[in-house]
């Protein structure tokens, strides 16, 4: 027995298994005063559901870690590793042996209630932190607030003291990767894992297969992975050997991440007619899947499979029904997407369209509207934040959490793109904030747009924003991570005029700014909005700005004051693309324009001209790797501001072929690779 654990045994068993035992959880969802958020001494993401701070700190220049039970289990052994890692990559000198100087004790305490599954306990003090858990998952993520809680100032390494009650309001909080449209490398996914499980996401879903390719060793049917029965564009011949996926398994599983891999059938299955000549749901193509399959299930062990079921039609209304007992009979809990096509009520469905809904009596995730393919990178986060998942304020037996998914369809140049050109980990972060807190009430009225400045939940999400840029530069610096604050920026929008089929149309906002305006006998008044992205619509449907319209033109008014001339990097970008089917957004725009539909920029009522595009006039296919199109992955435009108020008015009219109507427009200061807050600026509406 080492001196440390003697130390550790010689407490009194009540400091271990009286104060620090977990509570009997309520899974509801806690709240947050914003207040205490921004005033709080460390930006932790997921906020823990019950914390209270205290003065003092934690020194952990020199520490050991003590853990209970002492025989350690595999589970333990990751657990410590992964809190020696932590320590040690922020300079302190870690032991787990010797002397129990400041010690840091993994306490697990399997006495607990179920409920308490992944919920945790920590105490910090001046001279020891306690982390207590009743199952290891419970530790893992107390270990992960503990690398978020972890500082260093003037050589000190320290925890602020503080006690919290943590636990998450939803069992199955997940991510969803498309490798079958774009391929990643192991180590690439290894990487994301790391990200999810630093966020306390639980849940990998694997999307194997698509129309482009079939990634997956097959040993009986070698002729899937030949590369000429892959889309030529799409990384032919790029596979994941079966070894490869266990050993992803194994990983994932250490970091208290289960994998759900996704075969998606009969839909989406291009290769497959390829590669045999005839269709999944022909009997000769249901023995084929069998046996694929069979082979799959007995190299490969997960609890949970997905059979895909969506954006097909059926012409062999069996398939499903035999498919789902196939998989049951393998020990495999199945997944199907909704909409999609339902074998029976024995299966887990993932909801996927805004208009889909739970079927009675069958447990669901919730995936609606949460496609990062379509985020803007500064609108994304705040639908997240306000969007309450499965429409409840904490999980039950039928709504078991959500899965935030990533389809990047669209070809790439390098894997790369795929984290390049969408949002993912601003996305990310955000979702794992709100599917471990929970919320109260669905904000549907905030999924496009910030709610207004005397709104509470505007307060919610400027204390969040501040904890999500601090996790911006602290956690990925080399990372994109494409979000910057907006929550200071303030527009005054107006209309949307008609324009009459020519958005090239001018109307008086661009001669003279009034406080209103008579168009066609129809008074038109200016409104407030905030934040760096508007959608005068969504192309979803969700509560824009502006009044609903197929078409017309609007206009966006602010005025940024700077302390001195300068030249700026802005972030300029019009009805930004999806990076989904068809290149969604309609094809690129002219050389000399901003987009497709005439959009503009003046700047002290001098027009901005847009950057000379790598792509002009590219058409909508999916197989054109996008480039420049976006204003969050081409280098930022360069403005001349005047000392003093500067007039930025932006004109954003909508038209076919364009989908969608917004524009972005924000400041930033750029170093060549990635862009952050632009400083001593300020915005009003109202410059005095």
């Amino acid at each position: 027995m080492t001196t440390a654990f003697k130390i550790f045994c010689s407490l009194q068993t009540a400091v271990f298994f009286g104060a620090f035992l977990l509570p009997a959880l309520s899974v509801s969802a806690a709240e947050v005063s914003p207040v205490q958020r921004a005033k709080a001494p460390a930006s932790l993401i997921p906020y823990p559901q019950q914390v209270q701070w205290h003065s003092g700190q934690c020194i952990l220049n020199t520490c050991t870690i003590v853990h209970q039970p002492s025989t350690a289990s595999p589970q333990m052994s990751d657990i410590v590793n992964s809190l020696v890692q932590i320590l040690q990559s922020a300079g302190s000198k870690v032991s787990t042996e010797g002397n129990a100087a400041y010690p840091i004790w993994l306490v697990l305490n399997e006495q607990q209630p179920n409920q308490a599954a992944e919920a945790y306990h920590l105490l910090v003090t001046a001279d020891k932190t306690v982390v207590t858990a009743s199952k290891p998952a419970g530790l893992f993520y107390g270990v992960q607030t503990i690398r978020q809680l972890l500082q260093q100032e003037n050589g000190r390494i320290f925890l602020p003291c503080c006690e919290m009650t943590d636990w998450p309001a939803f069992p199955y909080r997940g991510f969803m990767h498309d490798v079958g449209r774009n391929y990643q490398d192991i180590e690439l996914l290894k990487r994301h894992l790391d990200i999810m499980a630093h966020y306390k996401l639980n849940l990998f879903h694997f999307h194997l297969t698509d129309d482009p390719g079939w990634r997956i060793e097959c040993r009986m049917y070698p002729q899937l992975n030949e590369p000429q029965n892959y889309r030529p564009t799409r990384q032919p011949g790029k596979y994941y050997t079966y070894e490869q996926i266990n050993d992803l398994i194994a990983y994932a599983r250490q970091r208290c991440i289960q994998i759900v891999p996704e075969i998606d059938t009969p839909g989406h299955s291009e290769y497959f007619k390829k590669a045999f000549g005839f269709e999944m749901q022909d009997a000769e193509g249901i023995a084929v899947l069998k046996n694929i399959l069979n082979e799959f299930f007995e190299q490969v062990n997960t609890p949970w499979f997905h059979m895909g079921s969506d954006e097909v039609q059926l012409k062999n209304p069996a398939f499903m029904k035999e498919m789902a007992d196939f998989i049951r009979s393998k020990g495999k809990t199945a997944l199907v997407w909704r909409p999609g096509h339902l074998p029976d009520t024995h299966v887990i469905t993932q909801l996927w369209t805004g208009q889909s809904r739970p079927v009675e009596g069958v447990p669901y995730l919730d995936s609606q509207a949460n496609y990062i393919n379509h985020m803007d990178p500064l609108v994304g986060p705040i639908r997240l934040f306000f969007q309450q998942p499965c429409r409840t304020p904490a999980g039950n037996d039928m709504a078991l959490g959500g899965i935030l998914c990533h389809w990047p369809d669209v070809n790439i140049s390098s894997q790369m793109d795929i984290y390049t050109q969408s949002p993912v980990y601003p996305a990310l972060v955000t979702y794992a904030e709100r599917i471990w807190r929970g919320l109260p009430a669905n904000r549907e009225d905030c999924w496009a747009k910030l709610p207004p400045a005397e709104d509470p939940g505007f307060q919610d999400f400027a204390a969040f924003e501040k904890d999500l840029i601090v996790h911006r530069d602290r956690f990925f610096q080399d990372i994109p991570f494409p979000y910057v604050k907006q929550t200071d920026i303030c527009w005054k929008l107006i209309g949307p005029f008609d324009h009459k089929n020519d958005p090239a149309k001018a109307f008086e906002p661009e001669e003279q700014i009034r406080d209103d305006y008579v168009v066609e006998g129809r008074r038109c008044q200016w409104v407030q909005a905030r934040g760096g992205t508007i959608h005068i619509n969504h192309f979803f449907g969700f509560e824009g700005h502006l009044p609903p319209a197929a078409s017309g033109t609007a206009y966006g008014l602010t005025y940024l004051h700077s302390e001195k001339e300068q030249d700026m990097h802005f972030w300029i970008g019009f009805n930004g693309y999806s990076r989904s089917d068809r290149r969604r957004g309609a094809p690129n725009p002219a050389q000399g324009q901003w987009s497709n539909v005439h959009s503009a920029v003046w700047v002290n009522d001098q027009p901005v001209g847009p950057p000379v595009w790598k792509q002009p006039d590219a058409g909508t296919s999916l197989e054109i790797p996008f480039v420049d199109e976006d204003y969050f992955y081409r280098p930022p435009v360069r403005i001349k501001l005047r000392a003093g108020w500067n007039k930025i008015l932006i004109k954003a009219p909508k038209a076919p072929p364009a989908w969608k109507w917004m524009f972005t427009c924000v400041p930033v200061e750029w170093d060549g690779r990635r862009a952050v807050e632009a400083k001593g600026l300020v915005f009003s509406t109202a410059p005095q």
